[in-house]
């Protein structure tokens, strides 16, 4: 059996939306109330990957060189590159074209119009957001209800005889036969698959076995 490792994300993305947003370099305020709590700290945090940042387009937008076959009015744009976080406190700061000619944009002037800016977490990032688990400490697997699976793996801060939990969740009764097999296919086929799998992942919607559908 080869040692893999499987991933879970465990919490689904987080997002939060602004309406009436200020005009010339306005700061989006994440809050822990209606994003996540924590919110996201650390400079390069979307410039990493971290987060999204889209406007829903109005004519009154005007963005920089960078954007290249804009959609139509009410499409969602991603304007990530030409935003900034700061360091502790999760304000987004979108820059201005002035300031960034490339990857800049401008809100309305009307700023009753400046509606819909979405922010979407894209990577786990604080205590419970996901776990990564070796094949070789899985204990054992057994249904426990109607459409979970209860994957038992040795404790992850060491307890003696104690042990973590984690519960699959399928779509459909009864199909939990499905994923264990897909699962075993991977933990003891040799042939099959190395480094790590994603089982079941709530934030990127992305599963093992098609019929999963969440995991905690």
């Amino acid at each position: 059996m080869r040692n893999n490792y499987l991933y879970f994300g465990l919490t689904a993305a987080a997002t939060q939306t602004f309406d009436n947003v200020a005009v010339g370099t306005p700061a989006i305020q994440l809050t822990t109330g209606d994003f996540n709590n924590p919110v996201p700290k650390g400079v390069d945090f979307i410039k990493n990957g971290g987060l999204k940042v889209e406007v829903t387009k109005i004519a009154g937008y005007t963005f920089g060189t960078g954007y290249t076959n804009l959609p139509a009015n009410g499409v969602k744009v991603d304007v990530s590159k030409g935003c900034t976080i700061h360091a502790t406190n999760g304000t987004i700061t979108v820059l201005t074209t002035a300031q960034d000619p490339i990857n800049g944009m401008d809100f309305s002037s009307t700023q009753a119009s400046n509606d819909t800016t979405i922010v979407t977490q894209l990577k786990p990032y604080a205590v419970g957001h996901a776990i990564c688990y070796s094949s070789d400490k899985m204990l054992g697997v057994a249904i426990s209800g109607a459409a979970t699976t209860a994957l038992n793996f040795v404790d992850t801060a060491g307890v003696l005889a104690a042990h973590d939990v984690i519960t699959i969740t399928q779509g459909s009764n009864n199909k939990q036969k499905d994923f264990i097999d897909a699962l075993m296919d991977v933990v003891a086929d040799d042939n099959r698959v190395t480094g790590m799998t994603v089982v079941r992942d709530d934030l990127r919607n992305i599963s093992l076995e098609a019929n999963v559908t969440a995991v905690a």
